[in-house]
């Protein structure tokens, strides 16, 4: 924790410091929901999150139909920018589901920042960089605004990645590559989907959507089980009859 905070304090004096750049004022523009999720839960409010000139992590709420506040975002720096997708109706906070996302400057457009679902993966990944334990000095050197990222989305997208990981980055663990990332460099085979099991569930029907936005929604046959492919971390599904929650040591259905 106190690594943790050690590189906060170091980003808040690289930002204050007396030749720190000008702030940039850009409006967010969010991508499209994905038609499985619209069709289910209709439009979601967003817990915004971005970093300020000061060095500091700011968050705001922004309502379904309302217009996206200017954010102002250092310059001379990468920094991220995170809209995760929520709906209070359904329980379905801020972290539930997958984000949306940007890295400036690469994603700004004039005095916009186009955010986008590839992008949140992107800005997670920064996220996890700036927060990693750091335990030896070459491991300070290893921050997420000296990160290569046209380079890392370039990787993404090519055939050195498998190709599970390029329809669905969010089969990958983001936090664990970070932190082997911070130890001792990065390295793209690292990048790999996690391991999953398929765990049945009866008794339930109908279609589910998943937390990822690149994921198909699972079709429950009539005559069949609900089959998940689940890790040990809890992941969220959804259908009209409400939330599961599940992992290979079970689950929790909550009926809406």
């Amino acid at each position: 924790m106190k690594c943790r905070l050690l590189v906060f304090f170091s980003l808040a004096l690289l930002f204050a410091c007396k030749d720190s750049p000008i702030p940039s004022s850009c409006q967010p523009v969010l991508p499209e929901l994905p038609s499985h999720w619209k069709e289910i839960l209709g439009e979601p409010h967003w817990r915004l999150e971005w970093i300020d000139e000061s060095g500091n992590w700011q968050s705001g709420d922004l309502y379904s139909g309302s217009e996206a506040p200017g954010l102002s975002l250092v310059q001379e720096w990468s920094n991220p920018v995170l809209a995760w997708p929520f709906w209070p109706e359904w329980n379905l906070l801020p972290g539930t589901m997958r984000p949306a996302g940007a890295i400036f400057p690469w994603d700004k457009a004039t005095k916009q920042i186009i955010l986008s679902w590839k992008g949140g993966v992107e800005a997670v990944f920064w996220k996890e960089l700036a927060i990693a334990e750091r335990a030896s000095a070459a491991a300070y050197k290893r921050l997420p605004w000296y990160f290569d990222w046209p380079r890392f989305r370039e990787l993404l997208e090519s055939d050195n990645i498998s190709e599970a990981i390029r329809e669905d980055p969010w089969l990958a663990d983001w936090k664990e590559i970070a932190r082997k990332t911070v130890l001792s460099g990065f390295d793209r085979r690292r990048i790999s989907p996690r391991a999953f099991s398929n765990f049945s569930i009866p008794h339930l029907s109908g279609g589910w959507i998943g937390s990822s936005p690149f994921a198909d929604p699972v079709d429950l046959s009539p005559d069949g089980p609900l089959v998940l492919s689940v890790t040990d971390v809890p992941d969220t599904w959804v259908s009209p009859q409400g939330i599961l929650k599940c992992s290979k040591a079970g689950y929790v259905f909550t009926a809406r």
